[in-house]
């Protein structure tokens, strides 16, 4: 069984059920785990990465508007690997190649018995939706059911220990200029570890919001976790990032997360991504978390 993954999610779901080895192909952004990285890349951006994300922003909104896809997928080389099952993403064109690429290359050069699955997640339990059915379809079941236990096994424990805390509120940041609150999954993972959603709503995309709307809000904790971006980007832009949150009366703690690895990802590191924010939000009930994923997180104190 030959498997190709368009998306970072989608491969990490394979390599959690097991498959890693039917891989024979991944997005240019799969990078985890890290056996992937040697498998040949389908994809490509149209965008330059390297950028300032208000100028990443601008590109992407240039390109969508000339009706172009912001990424390229490599055919030819589909072809020859003639995969048995794609599994890509009817989303967000902005995250991935879009359905509507894969669909057509499949029509034009493979197989009619390859199949196409497609996730489309918007909630946490559609992430778990997901990995159950791609699990059912690559006749893996129980490693679904395995890792749904898991799921439901580490949100209880974030649950629990978070239940009699104060809940402080929490805004999360996934895109600074302009400025994105993160949306989707993020308001319902703010709610299971303790702590009150500001602004955005559970399910809906992410909202794009004004200085002054910041201003009306008094966060106790804002985590920045720009989509896409590994810490190093991230701390690049901290110029910018100060000049985009407001001078909150009561200021609030702020963390940079690896928005590349985590949050971002519909996948099984969305369990991950919510034991940091656990920590970020109870910093003193979940320590053991700020030890465990140090390497994703800066704390921003004054000095920065």
């Amino acid at each position: 069984m030959k498997l190709v993954t368009l998306l970072p999610s989608a491969t990490e779901i394979i390599a959690r059920l097991g498959l890693e080895k039917n891989l024979v192909g991944v997005s240019h952004e799969c990078d985890f785990p890290e056996a992937v990285a040697s498998l040949p890349k389908l994809t490509s951006s149209r965008i330059n990465t390297d950028l300032s994300s208000g100028n990443i922003h601008q590109s992407v909104m240039k390109v969508m508007k000339s009706a172009v896809s912001v990424y390229d997928l490599d055919v030819d080389l589909l072809k020859s690997l003639q995969p048995d099952f794609i599994i890509t993403q009817d989303l967000c064109d902005v995250c991935a190649v879009s359905f509507e690429q894969v669909e057509k290359a499949c029509q034009e050069v493979l197989d009619k018995n390859t199949r196409i699955i497609s996730l489309k997640p918007k909630m946490l339990g559609d992430i778990w939706d997901d990995v159950q059915s791609v699990a059912d379809q690559l006749s893996v079941s129980l490693k679904g059911r395995e890792f749904k236990a898991e799921a439901d096994a580490r949100i209880k424990a974030v649950q629990t220990r978070s239940e009699n805390s104060i809940a402080p509120k929490v805004l999360t940041v996934e895109w600074l200029d302009p400025i994105y609150i993160g949306g989707m999954w993020l308001p319902e993972m703010i709610d299971i570890v303790g702590g009150q959603i500001c602004i955005a709503k559970s399910g809906q995309l992410a909202p794009v919001v004004k200085k002054e709307d910041l201003v009306r809000i008094e966060p106790d904790v804002v985590v920045v976790k720009p989509c896409g971006y590994k810490l190093d980007q991230t701390l690049k832009e901290l110029e910018l990032l100060r000049e985009q949150l407001p001078d909150w009366k009561n200021p609030p703690r702020i963390y940079l997360v690896d928005g590349n690895s985590y949050f971002n990802r519909p996948g099984p590191r969305i369990l991950d991504s919510l034991e940091i924010l656990a920590y970020c939000t109870h910093p003193e009930l979940f320590a053991d978390f700020g030890e465990r994923y140090k390497a994703a997180i800066i704390e921003l104190g004054p000095e920065n």
